[in-house]
C-alpha cells in the first residue's frame, strides 16, 4: 500500500473541503429541521442532501478562489511583464504550496536574468572599449610599417647608387647603416606593439567566451520559464475539468429542483412548502451554474494568456539564440585576429634578421671597397624581400583593423538587443 503524502495546494483544498463541511453541517441540520416539517421523511432526506451539496460546493468555490485563483492572477501579471522585457517586478506571494514555489522560482529567475543582463552589458561595453583600443594600435602599426617601407625604398635607392659610384660607397654605406639602425628600432616598436595587441586580443577572446556562456545561461533560464508556464497551462486545464464537473452537478440539481416543484404542485396545498424550497434550490443551482461558467471563462482567459506568454518566451529564446550566434561570430573574428597577430610577430622577426644582415653588409662595405658591387646587389635583393614582407604585413594590419571594426559593430548590435530588457 502506497503512503499518501499531501502538501501544498492539495492540503489546502482538503482543508477547505473540511472547513466547508464543518460550516455546512449546522446549516444543513437547520434546513433539515425546517424541511422535515413540510416534507415526508424520505423526501426530506433527499432535499437536505441537495441543499448540503450546494452549500458545501459554494464554500469550496469561495476557498478555491482565495487559495488558487488570486495567487495565479499575481503570477500571471508578473509573467506578462517579464514577457514584455520588464525584469523589475517580483511576485509578492509567500507560501509553501506549489504556487509559492513557482513564485519563488520565478523571482529567482528574474534576479538571475537581471544579474546576467547587467554582466553582459558590462562585458559588451568592455569589448567595445578594447576593440577601439585595438583599432588604435592597428593604425599605429600601419603608420610604423609605412615608415619602414619608406625607409626601405630609400635604402634600395642608395644601394643602386653604390653600384654606379664606388667613390661614394663609404658614405652611402654609413647612411645605410644608420637607416638600418633606425629600421631595427622601428621594427622593435612594431614587435612590442604586436605583443601588446596579442595580449589584448587574447583578453578580448576570453571576454567573448564569457559572453557566450552567459548568453547560454540566459537561453536555459528562458527555456525553464517556458516549461513552468506550460505546466501552469496544464493545471489550468485540470481546474477547468473540475469546474465542468461542478457545473454538471449544479445542472442536475436544477433539474431535480424543477421535478420537485412539479411534484409539489401536484400535491396541492400540502406541497406548497416543498415548492418554495425547491424554487430556492433551483435558484442556488442556477447561481452555481453561472459561477461555474464564470470560473470556466476565467480559466480560458488564463490559458489564452499562458499561450501568449509561451509565445513571448519562445521569441525571447530566439532573440537570445541570435545573440549567441552574433557573439560566436565575434569570437571567430577574434580568433582570426590572434592568428594575424602571430603572423605579424613572425614577419617582424624575419624583418629584424634581414635588417641586421643588411647592416652587417653595410659595415663590411666600409672596409671592403673591392666587394662593393657584390655586396650592394645582395643588399638590394634583401631590401626587396624586406619591402615585400612589409607590404604583406601592411595588408595583415588592414585585415586586423577590418576585423576590429566588425567586432565593434557586433558589440553595438548586441548591446542594442540587450537594451530591450528593463532591469532593476
Amino acid at each position: 500500500m502506497k503512503n499518501i503524502n499531501l502538501k501544498g495546494i492539495e492540503l489546502k483544498l482538503i482543508g477547505a473541503i473540511v472547513v466547508s463541511l464543518l460550516i455546512s453541517s449546522p446549516i444543513s441540520a437547520y434546513l433539515y429541521s425546517l424541511i422535515a416539517q413540510y416534507v415526508p421523511g424520505g423526501y426530506a432526506v433527499y432535499v437536505n442532501t441537495f441543499v448540503t451539496l450546494i452549500v458545501t460546493t459554494t464554500f469550496i468555490l469561495i476557498f478555491a478562489r482565495i487559495i488558487i485563483i488570486r495567487p495565479l492572477n499575481l503570477v500571471e501579471l508578473s509573467i506578462k511583464q517579464a514577457s514584455k522585457g520588464d525584469l523589475t517586478t517580483l511576485i509578492e506571494y509567500q507560501s509553501n504550496d506549489e504556487i509559492g514555489r513557482l513564485s519563488s522560482s520565478f523571482n529567482e529567475m528574474i534576479n538571475n536574468l537581471n544579474h546576467i543582463i547587467k554582466k553582459t552589458n558590462q562585458t559588451v561595453f568592455e569589448v567595445t572599449e578594447h576593440s577601439s583600443q585595438l583599432n588604435t594600435v592597428a593604425e599605429e602599426n600601419n603608420r610604423a610599417i609605412e615608415q619602414i617601407t619608406y625607409s626601405i625604398h630609400e635604402i634600395n635607392g642608395g644601394a643602386e647608387g653604390q653600384v654606379e659610384s664606388a667613390h661614394d660607397l663609404v658614405d652611402v654605406a654609413k647612411e645605410v647603416s644608420s637607416n638600418m639602425s633606425e629600421s631595427a628600432s622601428s621594427i622593435q616598436k612594431v614587435s612590442t606593439l604586436a605583443m601588446s595587441t596579442n595580449e589584448k586580443a587574447i583578453k578580448g577572446n576570453e571576454m567573448v567566451i564569457d559572453t557566450i556562456n552567459q548568453m547560454n545561461a540566459i537561453h536555459q533560464s528562458v527555456g525553464h520559464a517556458s516549461g513552468v508556464i506550460s505546466s501552469l497551462e496544464e493545471k489550468s486545464k485540470t481546474i477547468g475539468d473540475v469546474v465542468g464537473i461542478i457545473t454538471g452537478i449544479a445542472d442536475q440539481t436544477n433539474l431535480l429542483a424543477l421535478n420537485a416543484t412539479i411534484e409539489a404542485a401536484r400535491a396541492g396545498e400540502h406541497g406548497r412548502g416543498v415548492a418554495i424550497v425547491a424554487e430556492e434550490v433551483r435558484k442556488l443551482a442556477e447561481q452555481s451554474t453561472r459561477a461555474g461558467e464564470d470560473i470556466k471563462n476565467i480559466i480560458i482567459d488564463i490559458q489564452s494568456e499562458t499561450i501568449q506568454a509561451v509565445k513571448f518566451m519562445d521569441e525571447g529564446k530566439l532573440v537570445v539564440k541570435q545573440g549567441i550566434e552574433k557573439v560566436d561570430q565575434t569570437g571567430k573574428g577574434f580568433t582570426g585576429i590572434l592568428e594575424d597577430i602571430k603572423e605579424i610577430s613572425k614577419q617582424t622577426q624575419e624583418i629584424s634578421v634581414i635588417v641586421e644582415n643588411v647592416n652587417q653588409h653595410s659595415l663590411s662595405m666600409v672596409t671592403k671597397i673591392d666587394d662593393v658591387a657584390v655586396i650592394s646587389e645582395q643588399a638590394s635583393g634583401s631590401i626587396q624581400n624586406v619591402s615585400a614582407s612589409a607590404q604583406e604585413q601592411n595588408a595583415s594590419m588592414e585585415e586586423i583593423s577590418a576585423s576590429v571594426t566588425l567586432l565593434n559593430k557586433m558589440a553595438h548590435e548586441l548591446l542594442k538587443e540587450l537594451q530591450t530588457f528593463k532591469v532593476a
